[in-house]
C-alpha cells in the first residue's frame, strides 16, 4: 500500500512537471494587455490577438510582453532635453513633456514594428518623432517669435505633426507641452529685452503724444465754444441796444427824469433850452 502511494505521488509530480513545462502561467494586471510572441514552428512571430486582464496559460515556446493602455506621461528634461535651432540658426533648449495612451487593438502592430518594450519605444522612437517635429516647426520661426507670443502655437504645431505620425501605430497623443520656459542664450535674452524696452518706450511716447493732441483738441473746442458764446451774447446785446435806441423818445426821457425827481430844484440851473424844467413843473402841478 505504501509503495502504491509512493508511485502515485511520483506520477502526480511527473504530470505536474510536464504540464508546468508545457504551459506557463502568466498574469495580466488591470490597465495592461499582453502581446504574445510565438518563438517556435511555422506560426512564429507576433500574434494578432492580445491577451487581457487575468490569468493565462502560455506555452513555454511563447513569450508575453505587457503594455500599459492607461494614460502615460513622460518628461524629457535635464540631459534628455531638446536642443533645436531657429530660422536664424540660434540654439534654443527646451524641457518637453508628452501625454499619450495606446490603443489596445493596435499594440501588436506597434510591437511588430519596433520589437521593444514601452519604455524604450517612448525614449527612442516617440522621442525621435517629437524631435523631428520640433526641428521642422522651429526652422520656420525667428527667435523673437519664440520669445514672444508664438510659443503656444509652436507647440500646437508640434503636437499636430507627432499625432498624425503616430496614430497609425496605435499611439494616441493627448498633449505635447513645454515644461518651464524655453532656454535662450544669455546674449540673445539681453538683446531681446533691450528691444522690448525700446518698443515700450516708443509706445509710451506715442500714447503721451496722443494724450497731448487730445487735450489740445479739447482746449480748442472749449475756446471755440466760449468764442461762439461771447459772439452770441454780443449779438444779443447789440440787438437789444438797437431795440432800446429805437424805442427812446424825448417824452420817454422826460418822463423817466420826472419819475426820478424829488421835487427840489437844483441850486444852479444850466441852459436846457426850456426842455426839462417846464415839463417837470407842469408834471409836478398835475401830480399836486
Amino acid at each position: 500500500m505504501r509503495e502504491f502511494n509512493y508511485f502515485v505521488c511520483i506520477a502526480i509530480t511527473a504530470i505536474a512537471i510536464f504540464f508546468t513545462y508545457t504551459f506557463i502561467f502568466v498574469m495580466i494586471p488591470p490597465g495592461f494587455v499582453g502581446v504574445v510572441v510565438n518563438m517556435f514552428g511555422t506560426d512564429k512571430g507576433v500574434e494578432e490577438q492580445e491577451i487581457h486582464v487575468g490569468a493565462h496559460f502560455i506555452a513555454p515556446w511563447k513569450m508575453v510582453y505587457k503594455f500599459p493602455i492607461f494614460e502615460q506621461n513622460h518628461l524629457w528634461d535635464e540631459e534628455k532635453k531638446f536642443t533645436f535651432q531657429t530660422s536664424e540658426g540660434l540654439a534654443v533648449e527646451a524641457d518637453v513633456g508628452i501625454t499619450y495612451h495606446l490603443r489596445h487593438d493596435k499594440i501588436h502592430i506597434l510591437f511588430a514594428k519596433y520589437r521593444r518594450g514601452m519604455d524604450e519605444i517612448t525614449d527612442v522612437f516617440i522621442r525621435n518623432f517629437t524631435r523631428d517635429a520640433i526641428n521642422k516647426c522651429a526652422s520656420k520661426l525667428k527667435i523673437e517669435d519664440l520669445y514672444g507670443t508664438a510659443k503656444e502655437k509652436f507647440f500646437d504645431d508640434i503636437q499636430f505633426l507627432v499625432r498624425n505620425d503616430l496614430q497609425d501605430l496605435g499611439i494616441v497623443i493627448e498633449r505635447i507641452y513645454l515644461v518651464g520656459n524655453l532656454h535662450f542664450p544669455a546674449t540673445v535674452v539681453k538683446a531681446l529685452n533691450a528691444k522690448i524696452e525700446a518698443v515700450q518706450r516708443a509706445q509710451q511716447r506715442e500714447n503721451e503724444l496722443r494724450e497731448s493732441e487730445a487735450e489740445a483738441k479739447k482746449q480748442m473746442a472749449v475756446a471755440h465754444g466760449e468764442a461762439e458764446s461771447a459772439l452770441i451774447r454780443a449779438k444779443a446785446q447789440a440787438e437789444s441796444n438797437q431795440i432800446i435806441s429805437q424805442s427812446l423818445t424825448a417824452e420817454l426821457i422826460h418822463w423817466q427824469a420826472v419819475q426820478k425827481w424829488n421835487g427840489e430844484l437844483p441850486t444852479a440851473l444850466g441852459n436846457h433850452n426850456g426842455m426839462i424844467l417846464p415839463f417837470a413843473l407842469e408834471s409836478k402841478k398835475k401830480n399836486d
